[in-house]
């Protein structure tokens, strides 16, 4: 599917346009900011915002890069999908850390059919390895778990892979950042562009934002290893009109009929 170009009076209209067309969710799509909407003066110089909505694609970044690339991620020997989703989770799994020569144990195993989402939580003494630079071997890890997971599977599922606790680390963490943007938007009245970070981590802003923070809405902005969410304050779309609405001009000679409002 190619992306859209899309033009409306604001930027989350633009993206709400795109969507529905698209007929895709918000969790499914790459927004970038072409233009931000500009009101002008009186409605002189007033510009429609213009964003490209993108659907999102599995290892998209590595394609970027190397567009000529066709490598395939080979599914482990005799894997074979059975239909119980965490069992394929821990077979998928046990044959990597076997093949890694890494010892594990999972604690916890849920699967939330309603989101379609399933979180397994490891234990290993060698988690140290996985959760360094970043914690791109967990992250990697995770990646490849969801390909083949949702391999020919008509339905996405979303496979969170945790250890250590790091995802409950790096949601708290990611709050505080929420939290700062939100003051500093507040304080300076211009929007907050977070950091560059994975894919996983900036879906974590979208739902902080989304849940915490109704007033406000958040994009992704740039390409590869250096996207990021920026998150800006909603703009009331009955603001313009209030505004207005305080310019009346009443003729002189009615002035004294005028009663206050």
């Amino acid at each position: 599917m190619k992306e859209i170009k899309i033009e409306a009076k604001t930027t989350k209209e633009a993206i709400e346009k795109g969507l529905k067309e698209l007929n895709l969710s918000r969790e499914e799509v790459e927004v970038e900011i072409v233009r931000e909407e500009k009101k002008g003066i009186l409605g002189i110089g007033a510009k429609d915002a213009c964003v490209i909505i993108r659907p999102k694609v599995w290892n998209r970044e590595s394609k970027e890069n190397n567009p000529r690339s066709t490598k395939e991620i080979q599914l482990p020997d005799g894997f074979k999908p059975t239909g119980n989703v965490k069992e394929d989770i821990r077979t998928l799994l046990t044959e990597i850390f076997t093949r890694s020569k890494i010892d594990f144990k999972i604690m916890e195993e849920l699967f939330n059919e309603t989101e379609n989402k399933v979180y397994i939580n490891f234990q290993s003494k060698d988690a140290g390895i996985l959760l360094y630079e970043g914690a791109k071997g967990l992250l990697s890890l995770q990646q490849i778990i969801n390909i083949i997971i949702n391999k020919d599977q008509p339905k996405k599922l979303m496979v969170k892979i945790d250890t250590e606790e790091f995802w409950t680390k790096t949601e708290l963490k990611l709050k505080k950042d929420v939290e700062h943007a939100i003051e500093f938007i507040n304080r300076t009245k211009k929007p907050y562009k977070m950091k560059p970070m994975p894919s996983s981590f900036r879906k974590i802003i979208h739902d902080i934002v989304q849940k915490n923070y109704p007033d406000y809405t958040t994009c992704s902005y740039g390409h590869s290893k250096f996207r990021r969410v920026v998150i800006r304050k909603q703009k009331k779309e009955n603001q313009s009109q209030e505004n207005n609405n305080k310019i009346q001009i009443v003729p002189k000679e009615n002035t004294q009929d005028v009663q206050p409002q």
